[in-house]
């Protein structure tokens, strides 16, 4: 079968389907296709998931850290409890978002797209589409592990499904998914080791900061190993056990293996070759109008992109960039000024900006405000020990180069940071604001004098 349309999007996560009901808006016709349940990771088993269970660690560690402060039983996870209302709170995305695709009058395809040529795209074994657009929004794909007994590791979406938790759990990459889920398995009772193969956890994150969210992570029991490459995995008597290679003959025994190496995109069974679409390891390669240099007809969003962050919220500013060139013509570029990241960590580790090595390297003449925030207020009240605050304040303008949080409610407060950093605001404009107090966010002020 042999059908058309305007605009063609391979991938119905938050990407595909912002830029999908954003083509159709403007009058095209537009058609859909996915192999997997429609909504994509973030939706269904990335981000939103993940910080459901996320905010019920923090609650369990929340009460413990409390327990001297009037606090007489701290909370305990139920761990198939919170599985079972966790996927209540997911599995309603795949019917969620085809209603939309349907109410919008967008055609959808189920099954495997794959190029058959620049413009023409095969749908499994019986339909074909060729489009005028076609746009990849495949999103990424958990990194694979290639070391003898690989296939005893589950991926996070399988950790995020499971019944009941073993009682050891090892985690493969010291990046933000081990820390997050590391810090859940811990409040949920599970003994937690994270292997990683680099000197560092949080490889993208400033250093110091790093540092202490590890040293947080150890305080609460998880065991963090650096420098080691996991190198073999077997099951020996009803147990794993995993092996590091470059001379390391110790074992890490544990009842759970979880891939937490990092995501790279999900391309290959696209076969971007075939439709002329080049690629590197970063995603489709594409111009500042999120274009493929080499097939003007294919545009690449989301983690599919070759572009700097594998964000949702950075996956729908692209959608809305490429919509609005495909529609009127190439216009506008992706700006990245500003996009804060966050490790789900207990306490939670967000930034935005520069680090402090990389604001060395650029040259600027900036001051760092740095310091500890367990005396304040704001922790001392819910008992936190470990907070800490950097922001970096450039010399003769007092705009804001970086910020960096780590502690309770870090994820929220980095915002306030984030929109200096995007429209020039000073730290001398910042202390004019006048905070609802007491909160998080009123503590801004400290940071930044």
């Amino acid at each position: 079968m042999q059908e058309t349309a305007d605009v063609l999007v391979i991938g119905t996560g938050t990407a595909g389907f912002t830029l999908a009901l954003a083509c159709r808006k403007g009058g095209r016709q537009v058609a859909v296709v996915d192999d997997k349940p429609y909504g994509g990771t973030c939706g269904r088993n990335g981000c939103e998931p993940e910080k459901y269970l996320m905010q019920a660690a923090q609650v369990v560690h929340l009460t413990r850290q409390m327990s001297g402060q009037g606090i007489t039983v701290p909370a305990a996870m139920d761990w198939p409890a919170l599985i079972r209302s966790k996927s209540a709170f997911s599995n309603g995305v795949p019917e969620r978002t085809e209603l939309a695709f349907q109410q919008a009058g967008i055609k959808m395809y189920f099954g495997t797209a794959r190029f058959l040529s620049p413009e023409t795209v095969a749908i499994g074994s019986e339909t074909t589409v060729r489009a005028e657009t076609i746009v990849i929004a495949t999103g990424a794909r958990p990194a694979p592990l290639d070391f003898p007994g690989a296939g005893l590791v589950v991926e996070t979406s399988d950790f995020m499904e499971m019944k009941n938790l073993p009682r050891r759990v090892l985690f493969i990459g010291g990046g933000c998914l081990a820390l997050s889920f590391g810090h859940v398995a811990r409040a949920a009772g599970a003994d937690v080791t994270i292997l990683q193969r680099g000197e560092r956890v949080l490889k993208n994150f400033d250093l110091e900061m790093a540092q202490l969210a590890a040293k947080a992570a150890r305080a609460r029991g998880i065991n963090i190993v650096t420098g080691i490459t996991a190198a073999m995995a077997e099951k020996v008597q009803g147990a794993f056990m995993t092996y590091g290679k470059g001379g390391c003959t110790e074992a890490f025994p544990s009842d759970l293996i979880v891939n937490t190496s990092g995501r790279i995109p999900d391309l290959d069974p696209v076969d971007p070759e075939a439709g002329a679409v080049a690629r590197s390891a970063g995603g489709v390669t594409v111009n500042e109008f999120l274009q493929s240099v080499s097939n003007p007809r294919v545009w690449a969003i989301g983690d599919a992109c070759d572009s700097p962050y594998l964000l949702s919220t950075v996956a729908d500013m692209e959608a809305e960039v490429a919509a609005d060139n495909i529609l009127n013509g190439n216009r506008r570029r992706p700006d990245y000024q500003g996009v804060p990241s966050m490790a789900q960590a207990q306490p939670p580790l967000s930034f935005v900006g520069l680090t402090e090595a990389q604001a060395r390297q650029s040259g600027k003449k900036f001051r760092i405000n740095r310091g500890s925030t367990d005396s304040w207020p704001s922790s001392r009240r819910i008992g936190q020990q470990g907070g800490f605050y950097k922001v970096l304040i450039e010399e003769e303008t007092g705009k804001i180069l970086g910020a960096h949080l780590l502690g309770q409610n870090a994820g929220e407060t980095i915002n306030i940071f984030a929109l200096a950093l995007k429209f020039g605001i000073s730290n001398r404009e910042l202390r004019q604001v006048l905070w609802t107090y007491p909160t998080f966010i009123s503590d801004v002020k400290d940071m930044i004098e």
